[in-house]
């Protein structure tokens, strides 16, 4: 019986140690879309740390992933894109970023590192211990709270390299604020919405994605028809009817819209939309 029981405990622990975890951190980030209002937008994005890679994606992916696997509706409100997910190769400055530009998934490849310098200011919160550290980076000054009592130096978005998880991150300018809310250990599995995006994701430069978002601007109503599978009843994300009557309409709010709410994460990045 002991020798039964002792191997039971084996199995046991070794069966722990083969189910792949993966760490799900889950942030609310709290931005402005356009940089000369006030006006802020607040959604959740996840970052999962696997054993090979790290994922940073809008919280609507894991919903609609839910969904379908469960068999629910989408809700009609429920519009989903491409932009933001980011996916970083384990131990290194591997960066691959996905955007949907209608019916096409442009994959950007990209190496970024960031140089930090640690302060020796600290702060608890929600009985962590967080020390300071700050870096500019993307055309932004950053100040990061880090937790090295949470050994992954990853974060939200882009950012790592820290002795710890990054906790909370923000611009000085009050564009963009990270700040993680819940974490949890899941089973590692696939999302099949980052997985399709992956698949399809058609590696691009970043020059001929510049390319690529500007003739989208040009005429973002013909972009939509050139894609469209039925070119006869064209929708946008809304449920707008686009139309005959209204094409040249609808082309100048999408334009207005683009060069509105173009402040990116990535300021040195921003595209200069001409008006």
């Amino acid at each position: 019986m002991k020798t039964n029981f002792i191997a039971l405990v084996l199995i046991i622990v070794f069966n722990n140690y083969s189910i792949a975890q993966t760490h799900r951190f889950i942030y609310d980030v709290v931005y402005k879309k356009d940089s000369t209002s006030n006006i802020t937008t607040k959604e959740n994005y996840i970052l999962d740390i696997g054993t090979k890679e790290t994922k940073y994606y809008t919280y609507d992916f894991f919903v609609a992933d839910s969904l379908i696997t469960n068999n629910i509706p989408f809700p009609k409100e429920m519009k989903l894109n491409t932009s933001d997910i980011i996916v970083h190769k384990n131990n290194n400055n591997e960066f691959f970023q996905y955007d949907l530009l209608e019916n096409t998934v442009l994959q950007l490849q990209t190496n970024d590192t960031q140089k930090w310098n640690l302060s020796q200011e600290k702060k608890n919160v929600k009985n962590l211990s967080l020390q300071k550290a700050i870096t500019t980076w993307g055309g932004r000054n950053w100040t990061a709270w880090f937790a090295e009592e949470i050994p992954f130096q990853e974060g939200p978005y882009k950012f790592h390299g820290l002795p710890g998880l990054i906790v909370e991150i923000y611009d000085d300018k009050k564009n963009y604020h990270f700040e993680l809310v819940r974490s949890e250990k899941i089973k590692e599995e696939e999302n099949q919405f980052i997985e399709m995006s992956e698949k399809l994701g058609i590696p691009i430069t970043w020059e001929k994605y510049k390319t690529a978002k500007l003739k989208y601007y040009e005429s973002p109503v013909n972009f939509i028809k050139n894609s469209a599978e039925n070119s006869e009843q064209l929708y946008l994300n809304d449920g707008t009817i686009v139309n005959s009557k209204n094409s040249k309409e609808i082309d100048e709010q999408l334009r207005n819209s683009i060069r509105k709410y173009n402040n990116p994460i990535e300021l040195d990045k921003v595209i200069a939309y001409p008006k």
